[in-house]
């Protein structure tokens, strides 16, 4: 009828609701709003009053996952809102069986939508290639055979990575119908613009990187180093903003992630302004914090 249509023409429409201002466009043509609300170590009751706070703050895209174990306290926050009004994206872990691969992974695509209480997700990610990467790469490419296979159920609205080097991503292709549409990885100030080559290895596919703990990781000096600090303060901007400026500047959506009101405010103040040329050289090239693209690969 009339609803199902109308929400079949929201599903293509790649052109964002009016207050989706930041995005990025896919591959595929859907729009995948700049900044997402992480959801990683958060026990369930903390899962749900962040995205709860997060949406009501104003933030468009929750990042989620199964190994989070939060999911069903991230669902009953997202009931409380209009589901055109949100992008979710969520992951599954990997495998190593190639025949299994295909039946565990659709099982847990299944999983995520149940915990979530969704009928689709915007996106969906392999959240990291397994242990060894392509030694198992028939598993890896029944994986994605499985992600494909959900995509064109319309239960993903997009499909995609994580944690996946050059070499997982050319194992997936020799097999795939679809490029992932994100490669979502380690990506902060310290590691240069395209650590080991991976954004523009993406940017050639047309795989948009999008950055993970854009703060750096057990270390304040994303947040309070002399350097990023120094250049907040010509900007009336802090340190964390500055980090996370870096990141959206060079084209890199960011998952970021805070149970502060004001910190979760703040870090969706990264436009409008920017940072100079000489600073962002400065930023550029700095080689502290050290971070690693992924923890399951290197090349």
């Amino acid at each position: 009828g009339h609803r199902a249509r109308e929400q079949q023409h929201r599903w293509f429409a790649s052109v964002p609701p009016n207050d989706w201002a930041h995005t990025v466009k896919l591959n595929n043509g859907v729009a995948m709003p700049l900044i997402s609300l992480g959801t990683w170590q958060y026990s369930p009751a903390v899962a749900e009053s962040t995205v709860r706070l997060g949406l009501s703050l104003g933030y468009n895209h929750i990042d989620a996952a199964l190994d989070y174990k939060n999911q069903r306290s991230v669902g009953k926050a997202l009931a409380e809102h209009d589901r055109a009004s949100y992008f979710l994206t969520t992951k599954v872990p990997s495998r190593t069986s190639a025949s299994s691969a295909f039946a565990d992974t659709s099982k847990d695509l299944a999983a995520d939508l149940e915990q979530l209480g969704l009928s689709y997700v915007d996106l969906m990610l392999v959240h990291f290639p397994p242990v060894g990467n392509t030694l198992h790469c028939a598993a890896m490419q029944e994986q994605w055979r499985a992600l494909e296979t959900f995509y064109r159920a319309k239960k993903a609205r997009a499909i995609g990575v994580s944690n996946y080097c050059q070499s997982s991503l050319r194992c997936i292709a020799r097999a795939a119908n679809v490029t992932p549409a994100v490669n979502q990885i380690k990506y902060h100030i310290g590691m240069g613009p395209d650590p080991i080559g991976l954004r523009s290895y993406g940017d050639r596919l047309g795989i948009v990187t999008q950055a993970y703990s854009p703060l750096g990781d057990g270390t304040g000096e994303l947040i309070s180093g002399a350097l990023v600090t120094g250049i907040g303060a010509k900007h009336n901007k802090s340190g964390a903003q500055v980090s996370l400026r870096w990141v959206v500047g060079h084209g890199v959506p960011v998952s970021t992630k805070s149970t502060s009101a004001s910190h979760l405010t703040a870090n969706l103040d990264l436009f409008g302004w920017e940072v100079s040329a000489q600073e962002k050289e400065a930023l550029d090239a700095a080689t502290s914090p050290k971070g690693h693209p992924s923890f399951m690969c290197d090349a």
